[in-house]
């Protein structure tokens, strides 16, 4: 009787049934990973199950075809990661195969050493003087020595090993190399080996503890304060659930994140912990994988994907900063992993700690309602206090008098008090680049991407005007080309130049420059950082003191425990804050209180000096308190009333296209469907737009978006369902179904 294997092929929809060969039989299992025939190429595939006892119908006309081959000899995932895909590509509208593309890393073969181990002394002895020679060195290593060292000693000696093998002198062994993924060696000297946990963080620890103990799903709301010491619950609720034999994993929202807090989880937990993020090498990242999946390893520490990680009974899971949008994907299958984090969690009856300090509105409100149990660190670990935290009004503050176009006088004094007394300052200003665009002088033509509609940024040290949603580059022209016959004929034919306008980190670093050339500046943005190493080693001139000042956009403000740091200014509050986005203020609060939360962390005060043209927005007056409930409480009654979320879900529909006429005729024919829909059913569905998205244009592609709310996801799950099916007016139209958004741009 023959078995079968039904395989799921991405970027098909369904699975495909295809014979075991009879050399495969016992070998090809569910999880397996084969190589199948489809038309005339060939695929990679996933086995989601086999039947063992298969028998054809005979009046099937069709005739199964043979796997081609087994691609790895042991399972990619497990059963339960395969309940979990299922669910995600049942919530998000998606193809399975889309789910299991995007969660589970590329195979990387097995990777072998060998060596070369002496056997008892023969009564014979070798002809050969090489043979003498390599027998002589092995028995000095002690009886073993890799053949790799061999091979140096002795060029060419392959031969002579394999006639010394031949002879029964040696034997040549094959070990598989395992764990390189891990770290080896100590954690840096900064990160702490004990800590003593004070009365709020006990209890915090005691209460996710007690869930754990009674195998119960519960998700945490952990709300500290910055410094308040969330991490140390984190570090001893692994290292409980470890000792006890259960798996664990967090999640960061950014790669950058991930090398200290491994540091910080080294110190305390040892080596044996599977880093999974999408910077890492193919190897890496599949033996990481693979060391979780055969239960190697029990801990794993990674950025969004590490959601999708093949954790063995599963005890515990940590989502760090869960407010930050960075756990939502933004393309392919857009999830949101702190909310598959819980889902995980309620699949493997455990509980879920969601530690910030700024909690998300949802997860705050889901705390208020009681779904999620609220803790609180209400007060700094170490001996530190808050920083004190100033507003500079830059309306009030002539032109003439700032010391530089982005520094105030008050930021200016506060960076020259840090020189006296030794301590260190970030000053945060989220823009990369030097200029904001360029304008020309005459006519006021801004130089624009031609791909998309943003205007071009350009970077004074590579002299590039470059676009930051498609990485378009150019070098900036020396005169304006688009000045129109009258322009010209006023300034005497003459075309205008350029002016920069705005400013990023690149300015603000050359003005701090220029002001304190004796103090070491360093920059810290996506443009500075080539990679993980080098994002270390400006971290670690920092903790070093030999940076002095660090400026960069938001990779400063979240993560760092540098206690000698005392002073953080932010350039510009307002940037972000007139987004087209109902959540633009509610990410102004996080982004400012994570930053001021680097200040102080040491047994110096911290101080904070923030700089805006709209002193008196709710988003800067809770951040001077330090107000994070009272902030939460405003915004979700201003939310309330909007019908936004979390009183709300939403489901953004973007579809974008090279010819502009498709996209709003693709989404009024939506619209109609959904009208009938929700007549004939009576739900709980408002429909916003069409209309032009606020990026109307984006790598070539024209952008319109609809926007559904409704209080039932379900609803929302219907109508994505829905949708695919309906035909779109073009196959040229790039349709998008965005299930609870954190883009609206």
């Amino acid at each position: 009787m023959a078995q079968v294997a039904s395989v799921i092929l991405p970027p098909l929809e369904e699975a495909y049934s295809y014979l075991i060969p009879a050399e495969l039989c016992g070998k090809i299992v569910f999880g397996s990973r084969v190589e199948v025939p489809i038309g005339k190429r060939s695929a990679r595939g996933f086995v989601v199950a086999v039947d063992l006892q298969y028998q054809k119908d005979p009046a099937d006309k069709f005739t199964l075809r043979a796997i081609t081959r087994l691609l790895y000899d042991s399972p990619c995932f497990n059963e339960e990661q395969f309940r979990f895909f299922n669910w995600i590509a049942d919530y998000y509208g998606e193809n399975l195969s889309r789910v299991f593309e995007i969660g589970i890393p590329e195979i990387a073969p097995r990777k072998f050493s060998r060596s070369v181990e002496l056997l008892p002394k023969k009564d014979s002895t070798p002809k050969g003087t090489v043979q003498k020679k390599i027998l002589s060195i092995i028995e000095k290593e002690g009886g073993i020595l890799s053949y790799s060292s061999i091979i140096e000693i002795f060029k060419n000696a392959s031969s002579s090993l394999k006639s010394l093998e031949t002879q029964g002198f040696i034997r040549i062994l094959s070990t598989e190399i395992k764990d390189q993924h891990l770290h080896h060696g100590h954690a840096p000297d900064w990160a702490k080996r004990e800590i003593k946990l004070n009365p709020e963080q006990d209890h915090a620890l005691d209460q996710i503890l007690q869930a754990w103990k009674n195998r119960e799903f519960k998700p945490f709301l952990l709300y500290g304060i910055t410094g308040s010491g969330k991490t140390e619950v984190y570090i001893e609720a692994l290292r409980h659930v470890r000792d006890a034999g259960q798996g664990v994993f967090v999640i960061v929202p950014e790669i950058a994140l991930t090398p200290q807090l491994i540091d910080r989880f080294r110190a305390r937990l040892g080596n044996e912990i599977a880093v999974l993020h999408s910077a890492m090498s193919k190897r890496a990242r599949w033996d990481s994988w693979l060391a979780l999946l055969e239960g190697r390893n029990t801990i794993a520490i990674g950025a969004r994907s590490a959601v999708f990680a093949p954790i063995k009974n599963l005890g515990l899971i940590v989502v760090d900063e869960e407010h930050d949008a960075s756990f939502k994907q933004g393309e392919n299958l857009r999830y949101n992993a702190r909310d598959l984090a819980v889902l995980r969690a309620k699949l493997n009856n455990c509980p879920v700690v969601l530690g910030s300090a700024t909690p998300s509105l949802e997860s705050f409100s889901h705390s208020e309602e009681k779904k999620y149990a609220y803790l609180e660190l209400p007060s700094r670990h170490s001996v530190s206090f808050l920083p004190s935290v100033e507003i500079v009004d830059l309306n009030s503050i002539k032109p003439w008098m700032m010391p530089t176009k982005n520094i105030s006088p008050q930021l200016l004094q506060a960076l020259k008090d840090i020189q006296l007394d030794d301590s260190q300052a970030f000053i945060l200003y989220n823009r990369r680049g030097f200029a904001t665009f360029l304008q020309c002088d005459k006519c006021n033509e801004v130089l624009e991407c031609p791909h998309c509609s943003v205007t071009l940024t350009y970077h004074q040290n590579s002299n590039s005007l470059l676009c930051h949603y498609c990485n378009y580059s150019t070098i900036p022209p020396s005169m304006c080309n688009k000045c129109p016959k009258e322009c010209l004929e006023r300034n005497n034919n003459e075309p205008g130049t350029f002016v920069r306008r705005g400013a990023g980190t690149e300015k603000v670093l050359e003005e701090i420059q220029g002001l304190l050339p004796h103090l070491s500046v360093e920059r810290l943005d996506r443009d500075a950082v080539e990679n993980l190493a080098h994002y270390r080693k400006i971290l670690t001139k920092v903790r070093d003191g030999e940076t002095k000042i660090l400026v960069g956009t938001q990779m400063i403000a979240k993560g760092h425990d540098l206690p000698n740091v005392t002073l953080v200014g932010v350039i510009d509050c307002d940037v972000g804050l007139h987004f087209p986005d109902f959540r633009a203020s509610e990410r102004v609060f996080q982004l400012l209180t994570q930053a001021s939360g680097r200040a102080g962390r040491g047994d110096k005060p911290g101080r904070v000096i923030l700089q805006t043209r709209v002193p008196h927005h709710p988003s800067l007056q809770k951040t001077l308190t330090h107000d994070f409930p009272g902030f939460a409480r405003l915004e979700l009654k201003n939310r309330k009333a909007l019908r936004y979320p979390p009183f709300t879900r939403l489901l953004r529909i973007v579809v974008a296209s090279l010819d502009q006429r498709i996209p709003p005729n693709t989404l009024l024919r939506y619209k109609e469907v959904l009208f009938r829909y929700r007549d004939c059913y009576h739900s709980d569905l408002s429909i916003l737009g069409p209309a032009p998205a606020p990026l109307a244009k984006i790598k070539t592609l024209w952008r319109w978006h609809m926007l559904l709310k409704s209080g039932s996801p379900t609803i929302l799950n219907q109508c994505i369902h829905m949708l695919r099916e309906v035909k779109a007016s073009s196959k040229k139209a790039r349709i998008i179904f965005d299930m609870d958004p954190q883009d609206m741009l």
